[in-house]
């Protein structure tokens, strides 16, 4: 890295930017739940639906990926190439609607979109590295991130497995999602007695 004592992250090169946001990604995420647990209360229950549909979005999508092995074209990633993301779009949107803090809406609106981004940004450049043409042609056939054109997905047999869904720990997010959940919930419930 180019970062000196004084200069520190002002002398960082876009890419090592984009690399540090990357990685932050999944600890934001987890600021972010720890922040729905303490400071969150639930103003309206049908955000609800956005956080089952990213959930779900999110296990379809870890029952078809085979991570850092085989480019996954097939299921939701023949809708768009980052359904995961997606996924967790849709789940922290849920969460800012149905608690309405403003600053779990402030920390979405700046942390989500910088990160995500260098999360694509940086995996999209890793996978033109690993699988060349096969990943050109499917970025120029496939969306990254919201469906332009709404087709079905192609679909293989035996494209999802549970088994991946269990390899790839997806499981984890569901246990954490209905843990934030109740943790709300109980929060909400005993402040309108």
């Amino acid at each position: 890295m180019k970062n000196s004592l004084h200069g520190g992250i002002l002398n960082w090169s876009r890419y090592e930017l984009m690399k540090f946001f990357s990685n932050f990604r999944v600890s934001a995420g987890w600021i972010f739940f720890l922040l729905v647990a303490f400071i969150g209360e639930i103003h309206s229950y049908w955000p609800l639906l956005f956080v089952i549909l990213g959930e779900t979005m999110r296990t379809i999508a870890s029952g078809t990926i085979i991570k850092n092995e085989k480019l996954s074209t097939f299921g939701l990633y023949g809708i768009i190439r980052h359904p995961l993301y997606l996924g967790s779009m849709f789940i922290s949107l849920g969460f800012c609607m149905m608690c309405n803090n403003p600053i779990l809406w402030i920390y979405w609106v700046i942390l989500f979109p910088i990160c995500y981004y260098s999360a694509i940004t940086i995996e999209e450049m890793s996978l033109s590295k690993k699988f060349g043409k096969e990943f050109l042609d499917y970025k120029n056939r496939v969306p990254s991130f919201f469906p332009i054109k709404f087709r079905s997905p192609v679909m293989m047999k035996d494209t999802f497995s549970w088994t991946l869904v269990k390899k790839n720990k997806e499981y984890y997010n569901w246990m954490i999602l209905i843990t934030i959940f109740l943790l709300i919930l109980l929060k909400s419930v005993s402040k309108s007695r």
